[in-house]
């Protein structure tokens, strides 16, 4: 085939990574859209921070942009499929692949079934794909799952990562409540109850891909609290002592077959030398350790992303989930070498 023509769906601080790495692999990028009214009407390199304009100027109408044609959407708004599903249905009505960081479509089927059973038919009805990528594709998922292929007899699996607030932007940080006190927090929880992140959808994509059944799932938050005074860039606010630097996300699960897994997400905002980990136990025969520091989860969760795109235009029809998406690997050069 020709290019990958590719639309840009969110220019914050991930779509400007994103519209770099998809040019450095000769995509073609047909559109941008936005929302923010000092990025609407200007145009995409210079929004994402290029030394050059690219003659793509960033539109607030998706229908518009996607009107055009695209072969795929890189779509990089929300967390949560409940706000992202008319985005997504969107890009599939007009016949555009969708691949996306929202998390939750990583493994959507028990926390938002409706919602994925909706967007699955539309995908199917147009012929097109909708999947997720990101830090947790390789880290969370795939590269635990490679582990997993060294054990005779697995008991427990235990997780944990770390990643900083303020590699993406306000939105994320007042998500987890920078800022507030563990009592205000507490009461938010109480009232409102609290979304489930991806911690869940990773381990049950686990759970799939390692062809374990769920017994059980419990899912729990908890906050960071400041030591010492700390400085969020996202929402230029010094968080005092005893003030929330961000929240810990927990799922547990345990399986009809015995193993147990454990998943702790720690999203916070660091203080100065601290950065990104991911560390995973295995408790059996034999008992097994990965660790990797210093992750750039921000810009990995870019390169798998783009890494991702000919898996999806290749993948059949419908909402696939990353268990079912194949393990990812890295594409050299142009994209479109990939498709043929």
């Amino acid at each position: 085939m020709g290019n990958v023509r590719a639309i840009v769906y969110g220019v914050g601080a991930m779509g400007s990574i994103l519209t770099r790495l998809l040019l450095d692999k000769e995509v073609e990028i047909v559109g941008a859209i936005g929302r923010s009214p000092k990025k609407v009407g200007r145009d995409l390199g210079e929004v994402a921070g290029l030394e050059r304009h690219l003659g793509v100027t960033v539109e607030a109408d998706p229908r518009r942009t996607l009107a055009a044609g695209a072969d795929i959407a890189v779509v990089c708004v929300s967390s949560y499929l409940d706000s992202m599903r008319g985005h997504f249905a969107t890009c599939l009505e007009h016949g555009v692949n969708v691949v996306t960081i929202e998390e939750e479509t990583v493994y959507p089927w028990n926390t938002a079934p409706d919602h994925a059973a909706e967007l699955d038919a539309l995908a199917k009805a147009n012929g097109m794909t909708l999947a997720a990528s990101g830090a947790q594709d390789v880290f969370w998922l795939h590269l635990v799952g490679t582990l997993l292929g060294a054990s005779h007899t697995v008991d427990a699996v235990e997780g944990r990562c770390t990643w900083n607030v303020d590699d993406y932007g306000p939105e994320v940080a007042n998500h987890v409540h920078v800022g507030d006190t563990a009592e205000a927090f507490a009461q938010h929880v109480a009232d409102q109850g609290w979304p489930e992140f991806v911690a869940r959808q990773n381990l049950e994509a686990l759970v799939a891909e390692l062809g374990l059944t769920v017994a059980e799932i419990t899912s729990r938050v908890s906050p960071v609290l400041a030591t010492q005074p700390t400085f969020c860039q996202s929402l230029n606010l010094m968080v005092a002592p005893d003030h929330m630097l961000g929240t810990v996300d927990t799922t547990d699960v345990k399986t009809n077959e015995g193993p147990r897994l454990t998943f702790a997400m720690e999203g916070r905002v660091y203080h100065e030398g601290q950065t990104d980990v991911n560390e995973w136990f295995v408790k059996g025969e034999p008992d097994l350790h990965l660790r990797n520091s210093c992750v750039p989860y921000r810009f990995v969760t870019c390169s798998s992303v783009v890494n991702r795109i000919p898996d999806v235009i290749r993948a059949e029809p419908g909402l696939i989930s990353l268990n079912r998406l194949g393990k990812p690997s890295y594409k050299h050069g142009a994209l479109r070498s990939h498709l043929r």
